[in-house]
């Protein structure tokens, strides 16, 4: 699951205008003990572990650990809170001046200054290191360093989705001159950060080990390890969680939360999300731009019962375009009745056998669905693939590991066009209708090496009405807009949705002060967290 997190303007600088900043302190937590392992089972592998151009929600869970960001978002109110940044001053619509901490170092010693974040920030937003998350700064224009601890980011007046990524992990904050030194590609199998804990090792496909940062200059971390195991089969984290193999499970299926909420010793713990998953087509492909066949798959399968069979309603929702119920602007009822469509064999064969007529699906073709290890969208991308074969269609299910994966939904100058037609793809944005509509839509973000909109779909209108959303700080005009866009979508059949995840994480109880978040972190040491184990 790739991951943005953003602020709209009108929150953005109401917040930041008004909130009364105080110095940054994590509150106290009594009975906590310092000590212990914590082993948190992952479902899925990690790729990048330097924030500059991490753009997965798995490789964040190490990434929140190892690095502080400028700010953090309150867990319970998704307010820009201190971090890195003790306070701030709105200096006009389009000037924000950072204050930063004092005293804080990397884990090499090297201190962290106004220069690290104005690289950090400056290194993303130029489109010379092709970052995947440049997107994430398209609001910005510059930051600038004012003195050794103080810095401004220049921002375009009138852009309603300020500041994305302020409180995102891909924001976290690098040390300038160790980057510099060791290059970028060292650095990202290596990362030096400020954070509560020190990268140890990395041994691919099987974990990663961070240790105690003696040092921490917020407070005194309570674990003295935390490994983060990938564990992609959902069965077996499952009976690891039972037998207390780890401490948290990321993801639990629907068929599980039952039987674990009736344990004594592990809590289920549940919060709806900020998410989307989906199957998009590749746009760039011969066979999958064709509308009739993106409709003809559609209709092969009744994807509401297929969604409802894996999840039950208990760990993931039906989705019916990309913004998630609980923001404004999702129009889920006018796409469910005017969009969606249902299971028809008949008309899905007609469809198939005129493309086949006609030589857009050539003789003996095999139609190639990729989806990354996750159980579920295996599970659903096997409903496909079955369906379009019982429809006269020949195809198969290519599961990638993560990092493979979105090496092929980037795409590369030497295969710009994609060696696929469908992909399983899952999303995680922020308070704001702009952080699923304009990164998965939008043909700025259609660029070969870091595509977010990875089905490539392009149209002139809906970039158009993203723009005009996104340069109005009139709510009602912005959900105007975005619903407008949608719609255009969702009728050109880019992309079947799919569902909604409720984050749902397994945590043995020995594990104290674990907060599930809706924006899919793991958070274990900040200003409002520091995770602790019950006898260390």
């Amino acid at each position: 699951m790739t991951k943005r997190v953003g602020l709209f303007l009108a929150l953005g600088l109401l917040v930041f205008g008004s909130l009364a900043v105080a110095e940054t302190a994590v509150p106290e937590t009594p009975g906590a003990t310092p000590g212990g392992d914590l082993v948190i089972g992952v479902s899925q592998t990690f790729k990048d572990m330097d924030p500059r151009i991490a753009n997965s929600a798995y490789d964040s869970y190490v990434i929140n650990s190892v690095y502080d960001g400028l700010i953090i978002l309150h867990p319970d109110t998704l307010a820009p809170s201190p971090w890195i940044a003790k306070s701030w001053d709105i200096l006009s619509d389009s000037q924000v001046r950072f204050y930063l901490n004092e005293g804080i170092t990397f884990h090499n010693g090297e201190p962290l200054t106004a220069e690290d974040v104005a690289f950090t920030f400056n290194w993303i937003a130029d489109e010379a290191n092709n970052s995947p998350n440049m997107t994430e700064l398209i609001w910005m224009e510059e930051a600038v360093v004012v003195d050794e601890y103080t810095i401004d980011i220049f921002t375009k007046p009138e852009y309603a989705p300020f500041a994305p990524g302020f409180g995102n992990e891909t924001q976290a904050i690098v040390p300038m001159d160790t980057v510099l030194e060791v290059g970028d590609e060292e650095f990202n199998l290596n990362p030096v950060g400020s954070g509560p804990y020190k990268f140890v090792e990395w041994l691919p496909g099987d974990r990663i080990t961070l240790e105690r940062n003696e040092d921490y200059w917020l407070v005194y971390p309570n674990l003295d390890t935390i490994t983060y195991r990938p564990i992609p089969e959902l069965s077996v984290m499952m009976l690891e969680l039972e037998s207390g193999g780890i401490d948290i499970a990321d993801n639990m299926p629907a068929a599980d939360v039952p039987r674990f909420m009736a344990m004594e010793d592990v809590n289920v713990e549940q919060v709806g999300s900020l998410s989307y998953f989906h199957m998009y087509f590749n746009m760039n492909s011969p066979i999958s731009s064709d509308i009739r066949f993106r409709k003809a798959c559609y209709m092969s399968v009744e994807m509401d019962d297929a969604v409802f069979s894996i999840f039950q309603n208990l760990t993931g929702v039906k989705a019916y375009g990309c913004i998630p119920p609980a923001l404004w602007g999702n129009d889920q009822e006018w796409l469910e009745e005017n969009v969606y469509l249902h299971e028809d064999d008949e008309e899905a064969q007609s469809l198939f056998a005129e493309l086949k007529a006609e030589g857009v699906i050539p003789d003996g073709y095999t139609i190639r669905i990729h989806t990354p290890l996750d159980p579920r969208r295996r599970q659903l991308a096997t409903i496909m693939a079955t369906s379009l074969i019982e429809n006269g269609v020949d195809a198969e299910v290519i599961p990638l590991d993560w990092g493979p994966l979105l090496d092929l939904a980037y795409r590369s100058e030497s295969d710009p066009v994609g060696d696929f037609e469908m992909m399983w793809m899952g999303w995680s944005g922020g308070p704001d209708p702009h952080d699923f509509i304009f990164y998965m839509f939008h043909s700025a973000n259609a660029t070969v090496g870091s595509a977010d909109n990875m089905s490539f779909y392009s149209n002139p209108t809906v970039d158009e009405l993203i723009d005009e959303a996104d340069t109005t700080l009139d709510q009602d005009v912005r959900e105007q807009k975005y619903v407008e866009a949608q719609r255009i979508v969702y009728q050109a059949y880019a992309a079947i949705p799919g569902y909604h995840y409720v984050e749902t994480r397994g945590v043995r109880t020995r594990v104290q002060g674990f907060q599930i978040s809706p924006l899919s972190n793991h958070w274990m040491c900040t200003p409002y967290h520091n995770v602790w184990i019950l006898g260390g």
